[in-house]
This record gives structure tokens, sequence and C-alpha cells, in this order.
């Protein structure tokens, strides 16, 4: 069982070009996106309260667009401190840990390093990848910190994700490591120093100013 440091913190309010955004203990924890279809995200919920998958929503911008996102949605409950993996469903090409680890398979994995993944609560922003709006060529970031051919694992000491869908978008200052690609080590688990309590009376406060 993991020991996890129990922190008080207050939610931060951003207002992101018209989009509520609110900065919460759940966020993607792992991005893995290596050769072939070695793809999987992966959110964590860093709250003290287990967490109904329904109120969680991704949306996926290719290659600079800024509308008609792919919309994704879940179902399940996520318990305090776990995590939610989603692998790529392709038929060949997917390494047998990811299917192993993976809650679910869809087609949201279908990104490149040039693609942005918008992570939202209850309709609110609460994690992103990417900067909105911008089509980077190839990846953002610089190897081995780098969202194309390397797995990114959420450091320890993250607590609450980067609301900010339209500023420059560096991994490396989003508390990212990087790793080699096709790095399956970390996935399915995620190491936190942060379990926010109390946060679901306060996340209530936030949806009421929306």
């Amino acid at each position: 069982m993991r020991t996890s440091k129990i922190v008080l913190t207050t939610l931060m309010l951003v207002c992101v070009a018209g989009v509520a955004a609110a900065q919460t203990a759940v966020f993607f924890s792992e991005y893995l996106e290596g050769s072939s279809n070695n793809k999987a995200v992966e959110i964590y919920n860093g709250t003290s309260a287990d967490l109904d998958m329904s109120r969680v929503t991704v949306d996926r911008y290719n290659n600079g667009a800024i509308i008609n996102p792919a919309h994704y949605t879940f179902t399940g409950t996520l318990v305090s401190g776990d995590v939610f993996v989603v692998g790529n469903p392709s038929a060949t090409g997917v390494d047998p840990v990811i299917t192993a680890q993976s809650d679910i398979f869809s087609d949201l994995t279908f990104y490149n390093g040039d693609d942005v993944l918008i992570l939202f609560l209850d309709g609110i922003v609460v994690d992103s990848i990417g900067q909105l709006g911008n089509d980077p060529g190839v990846f953002w970031g610089t190897a081995p910190i780098a969202t194309a051919e390397f797995t990114l694992v959420r450091d320890a000491s993250v607590c609450v994700g980067d609301v900010d869908v339209n500023n420059a978008y560096d991994p490396a200052l989003d508390g990212w490591i990087g790793y080699p690609q096709n790095t399956m080590t970390y996935l399915g688990s995620h190491t936190s120093n942060c379990i926010v309590a109390n946060e679901e009376s306060s996340w209530g406060a936030v949806k009421a100013l929306y």
C-alpha cells in the first residue's frame, strides 16, 4: 500500500479563453507515445474521495485545430489514489503491458506528439497536454521530455494539472519526467506526495461559480 502525504490545498480558478478552468487533484499522470501503436494515457485521482468517471471527459485536438475536437466520456469509479488507464485499441502493435494495464481501450489514443489533450472534470478544464491552436510540427518539448517517442510520467511532487490550454507548452515545465520510448514500467499506478483532503466540498463551490 502506498503511503501518501495528506495536504490541504485551495482550488485556483483560472479563466482560459472563455473556458472554465480550475486546478484540482485530478490530472494526467502518464502519457505514452511509443513505437507503432504503443500509446496510452493515464488519469490520476489525487483527491481523498472516490471519483465517478462519468464526470470526467477528454477532448483531443489534432494538428493545431481549435474546433471540433474528438470528445471522450467514461464510466465506472476511480478510487482515491488510483489511476484510470486508456489504452490503444489496435489489434496489432500494442505492447502486452498496455493491454494488461488498460481499464478501457479507445481511439482517444490515436494521437501523435503534436496533438492536444484536454482533461475536464464536470465540464471544467483541470489539465492539458500541448498548446491549443498550435501545431509544433512533431512534438512539444526537448528529448527526452517530449510528447513524441517517449513515455512521460508526472513527478510525485505534482498535485494539480496545467489548466492553461493557450500558453506556450513545454512538458519539462509541467512536471513531467521523460523516459525512453516504450517504457511501460510505471503504467497502471502513480506515486504522488499529494492526496488532497476535503476537496469535494471546495469543488462544489467552484462549480457554483460557472
